[in-house]
C-alpha cells in the first residue's frame, strides 16, 4: 500500500535559510542605492544649461530663416510672431513655434515697423528679402545669445555669447 499523504518531514530545507538572507541583501542594496541617488540629485544642474540655451537660439534662428525663405518663395510678406509675455516665437509660414522655459528671458530690439497693434511684435520678411530688422535675445542669468535680422537683406545670424576673461 502506498500512502496518499506525506507526513511533514523534519529535515531542514537545503536553501530555506538563505532565501531570507538574499531578500535582506536586496533590501539593503536598494536602500543604499536610494541614498546615493538622494546625494547626487542636488548636484545635477537645475534650469537651462548653456548648451540648451544655444539650442534654443538655433531653433529661433531656424524659424526666422524658414519664414524668410517662405516669403521669397511665395512672393508675399511673412511675419514671424514674437510674444514676449509668453516667451514664444511662432512661424508665420508653418505651425512651427519655439516656447522658452521660465528661466530663459526673451527680448526684442526692433524698429516700429515690427510693432503690431496691442503691443505685439512680428519680424516681417518681404518677398524681395528685406525685413523690419531686429535683434532677438535669448538669455539666462549667465549667458545671452543674440539672433540678428538684417533689415536690408533679411539675413539671420546667431551671435554666441562673449567669453569674458
Amino acid at each position: 500500500m502506498h500512502p496518499t499523504s506525506k507526513a511533514p518531514s523534519s529535515k531542514p530545507r537545503p536553501h530555506g535559510g538563505k532565501r531570507g538572507i538574499v531578500l535582506l541583501d536586496l533590501v539593503i542594496a536598494m536602500a543604499l542605492l536610494s541614498f546615493l541617488i538622494l546625494l547626487v540629485l542636488p548636484s545635477l544642474p537645475h534650469g537651462t544649461t548653456p548648451s540648451r540655451l544655444g539650442a534654443y537660439a538655433a531653433e529661433v534662428a531656424a524659424v526666422l530663416k524658414n519664414d524668410r525663405t517662405a516669403a521669397a518663395r511665395s512672393g508675399r510678406e511673412v511675419a514671424t510672431q514674437v510674444d514676449l509675455a509668453n516667451k514664444r516665437i511662432a512661424s508665420g509660414s508653418s505651425r512651427r513655434a519655439v516656447s522658452l522655459p521660465a528661466d530663459v528671458t526673451l527680448d526684442l530690439v526692433a524698429s516700429d515697423a515690427c510693432r503690431l497693434p496691442e503691443g505685439q511684435f512680428a519680424v516681417v520678411f518681404a518677398p524681395d528679402g528685406r525685413s523690419c530688422g531686429a535683434v532677438v535675445s535669448v538669455a539666462t542669468q549667465a549667458l545671452v545669445w543674440r539672433i540678428r535680422i538684417n533689415w536690408l537683406t533679411g539675413f539671420v545670424d546667431v551671435v554666441p555669447p562673449q567669453v569674458n576673461g
